[in-house]
């Protein structure tokens, strides 16, 4: 009896044990996944109407959320009426019409790349080192900020130069030189040819992209200094725009947003629980700023003040699939749980994204003013919100009629053709399903059109095919304008 009572307290201190060290191995598990280098992902910034999200087979989201992080090689779509836009680390922009998608090739630091797979998109670049884009065997790239439309409505594709300058490359057949006000269309029968424009031709979809680009500078009015230290990405300004930043000492920089203030506001009382093939349900914030906040950093309760998030030290790393990002917590304060792993799908059924809102925080009541002009109270210290310094960076535009600005314009360019008026353009009408049919609202064409081949080069244009290079253009035959290049809907 007592042999068989020492065997049954060996075996429960060897469970124990085991158990220990489960636990141990788990928690160091835990750091290593914390410690690990940062995954790079891409922000689904804005969406308007049904836009999916897919990785490979599987349909991850249908309809999409704002916020929900992008992986390298998922693919975004807009369906129907839908419109998107997805923001990189670097600062660069991709924005997608009606029936457009892309597909995200490469997500890195520096040098990402985006394939447009059919439709029209809109890119901001933000220098030589960000985002290039790629369509059919085409790439475009920059050397400094360059604004870019690029239309494959017209096989094999057009591409406009709002603003800066861009080089466009097809296989070993082609680089060419672009310039902000200028637009290309290819030639589907000889990759060596082009059809060149000094001008752009409007589409009605360049009022939304517009439209988007106004609104991050309005938000980058209220940038303050704090970016400065971790990145270009517009998701900083969305801080910047909805709260406040006070430099704490003892503790870092500490952003809180307005919503704070409320009684029984939470920092994950509201979003959703989006499946991800490498990371399981990853959480994606229904705040408009909810972004950054659950990426990096953490979220901390300050007594008398409330929440506030710091994204730490290091650059703000982004960790996935490991933990909500929270520190000292609330009396009571229960954080929700990320749901179990669903069952395997049948073919392209997408994973339901899993909607989360939770009532107010019970027995919090409302806190301190949060404004630029109050001094508040974190950690102990007395501290006041910082300021704006600088607004982000804008590309030039030149004015135009019918009351909206015009991207580039040529009017200081030497030799340069006059721009089309915005009164006066010939455009086609894109419809849902991609088709389109030809419009003109002024008798007279437009000049300064040009065809080219890459065996001749010269004038403002670098041209240079596989087969000769460095040689001139010939600038004769003005006449008729690109072909396409303008959706209108």
């Amino acid at each position: 009896m007592k042999r068989t009572k020492r065997l049954g307290l060996a075996i429960n201190a060897g469970l124990w044990m085991a158990v220990a060290v489960g636990v141990l191995l788990f928690t160091v598990d835990l750091r290593a996944d914390e410690s690990a280098p940062a995954v790079h992902a891409a922000r689904l910034s804005s969406v308007d109407g049904r836009v999916s999200v897919v990785q490979g087979e599987q349909t991850l989201a249908d309809p999409a959320v704002a916020n929900a992080p992008l992986f390298e090689g998922m693919q975004v779509a807009a369906i129907g009426d839908g419109r998107a836009e997805i923001q990189l680390e670097d600062g660069s922009i991709a924005r997608l019409s009606p029936n457009s998608s892309l597909a995200l090739s490469a997500l890195r630091p520096q040098g990402s790349e985006v394939l447009l797979q059919k439709g029209l998109g809109y890119f901001e670049l933000q220098d030589a080192t960000s985002m290039h884009i790629r369509f059919g065997d085409n790439v475009v790239s920059s050397s400094g900020l360059a604004v870019v439309r690029i239309n494959l409505d017209h096989l094999p594709g057009e591409v406009a130069v709002f603003s800066g300058n861009v080089h466009l490359e097809r296989g070993s057949a082609l680089m060419l030189d672009l310039h902000g006000g200028e637009s290309v269309a290819l030639n589907a029968a000889d990759p060596a040819q082009y059809m060149l424009a000094e001008s752009i031709e409007p589409d009605s979809w360049d009022a939304w992209n517009e439209d988007r680009d106004q609104a991050l500078n309005a938000e980058a009015a209220a940038r303050t200094t704090v970016a400065n230290g971790f990145g270009n990405s517009p998701a900083w300004d969305d801080l910047d725009a909805n709260g406040n930043w006070y430099d704490v000492p003892d503790v870092g920089y500490v952003w809180s947003p307005n919503d704070a203030a409320s009684p029984g506001w939470d920092p994950y009382g509201d979003g959703y629980w989006m499946w991800t093939p490498g990371y399981g349900y990853v959480w994606v914030s229904g705040n408009s700023w909810g972004y950054l906040p659950y990426r990096c950093g953490r979220w901390n309760y300050y007594d008398g003040f409330g929440w506030g998030w710091g994204p730490g030290v290091g650059g703000c790393p982004m960790v996935w699939g490991v933990d909500l990002n929270l520190g000292n917590l609330p009396g009571g304060y229960r954080p929700p749980h990320r749901p179990r792993p669903p069952i395997p799908p049948i073919g392209r059924r997408p994973h339901p994204l899993v909607s989360v809102n939770r009532p107010a925080i019970a027995g919090v009541g409302r806190m301190m003013m949060r404004d630029r002009d109050t001094p508040v109270t974190i950690a102990g210290h007395t501290v006041q919100a910082l300021h704006p310094v600088a607004a982000r960076p804008v590309y030039s535009r030149a004015g135009g009629g019918g009351g909206r600005p015009v991207y580039g314009g040529l009017a200081n360019k030497p030799g340069a053709a006059s721009a089309p008026s915005a009164h006066a353009s010939s455009y086609s009408t894109r419809t849902n399903g991609g088709s389109s049919s030809s419009h003109s609202t002024d008798s007279s064409s437009h000049s300064g059109s040009t065809s080219h081949s890459s065996s001749s080069g010269g004038g403002s244009h670098s041209s240079v095919s596989g087969s000769s290079s460095g040689a001139s253009h010939s600038s004769g035959g003005g006449g008729g304008g690109s072909s396409g290049g303008n959706t209108h809907r």
